[in-house]
């Protein structure tokens, strides 16, 4: 079924239910989410989408970039503060450095958002799901029925609320990680595990790196537990990463993940559920199963070599013949031109 037909149909079957401030249709999340996986398709899989982003973003992949949206829509939060929701307040703080590069992601997640009417928190948190699962991850529940934050709302802090590898000590990223009220093991799954995805890139991040992308683990394209055994050998990236595996209390859960991906993933399905709804109240949450497959040629398109490959082919302008047809059919550089149009109509509201 065409996908456009699946979410008419999705809407249109819905069920609509009043869930706080946002009105909720369960049965259009699964549809939403594959809107997500549609976009991470394109055209290599989970680690350049080049179809949907503009020849100048620094980044073109919408995994690693999704994952990182999430991450980074709950900086705000403090944990002498817990029921202070800071949840879909990204669009407001994407000037600040440590969310450079994560604007175009926004663009095309919040597009949505505008036609269903969720919670921005909501999208953000099932973005960054879709991502996990479809790109080799776990598989669990979405909550949803998240609150926004109040875009009025005063924060003690507004800038470097995350930790930022240009200018913090490991000693001072890790505090603000406990901040979030973040536990070893949720350090460990969420800041090195989601480096499982994506790299840094020179124009992003030129105290990284002075390679146009340099990958964070040997299958960039891949959500699995390399980046602990890549860590292991001394690979690292981040100065985040690097400290972790540096740290004792840090350590041990490197080599544990390391050695068993079962348990990298069951700690993040645990962490990422408590990251997307730290601030909210819980027990007020509905859930919901996601029927997302595994993206088919994971293992293929990958590897380093094969997301380098993509990134330079991207650049040259070249992709496939069947995405170039199809994107001569749907004009997917006009989708782009749309995507901004919304979320800029988005952030006006």
């Amino acid at each position: 079924m065409h996908l456009a037909s699946f979410l008419t149909l999705s809407v249109l079957s819905g069920l609509a239910l009043s869930h706080g401030n946002v009105t909720i249709i369960p049965r259009t999340i699964q549809g939403l989410a594959m809107t997500f996986v549609g976009h991470l398709d394109v055209p290599y899989g989970c680690s350049v989408n080049s179809d949907d982003m503009p020849p100048e973003s620094p980044s073109q992949n919408l995994a690693a970039l999704w994952l990182r949206a999430a991450f980074h829509d709950v900086g705000k939060f403090d944990a002498e503060k817990p029921e202070q929701v800071v949840s879909g307040l990204l669009p407001n703080y994407l000037n600040e450095t440590e969310n450079a590069g994560i604007g175009i992601s926004v663009a095309t997640s919040f597009a949505s958002y505008v036609k269903f009417n969720y919670s921005r928190a909501d999208f953000i948190a099932l973005a960054g799901q879709a991502v996990v699962i479809h790109c080799g991850g776990p598989n669990f529940n979405f909550s949803y029925g998240r609150q926004d934050g109040i875009r009025t709302t005063p924060f003690t802090s507004l800038a470097q609320s995350l930790p930022d590898d240009a200018i913090h000590t490991y000693d001072m990223m890790k505090t603000k990680l406990r901040r979030l009220n973040f536990t070893n093991a949720d350090i460990v799954a969420l800041v090195t595990g989601s480096h499982s995805l994506g790299g840094a890139h020179k124009a992003i991040s030129p105290h990284l790196t002075d390679q146009k992308f340099q990958p964070f683990d040997s299958t960039p394209g891949i959500f699995d537990n390399v980046v602990f055994q890549d860590a292991l050998k001394g690979k690292c990236v981040t100065r985040v990463d690097c400290g972790i595996i540096k740290d004792p209390e840090m350590k041990p859960l490197i080599e544990l993940y390391a050695s068993n991906q079962d348990a990298f993933f069951k700690q993040y399905v645990e962490s990422f559920e408590k990251m997307v709804n730290l601030g909210q109240k819980t027990s007020e949450l509905s859930s919901v199963a996601l029927d997302i497959e595994v993206h088919e040629k994971l293992a293929e398109e990958g590897s380093a070599q094969a997301v380098l490959a993509a990134a330079d082919a991207a650049a040259g302008g070249s992709k496939p013949v069947a995405t170039a047809v199809a994107s001569s059919k749907s004009g997917a550089s006009g989708n782009v031109v749309c995507w901004m149009v919304l979320v800029i109509s988005f952030l006006l509201l």
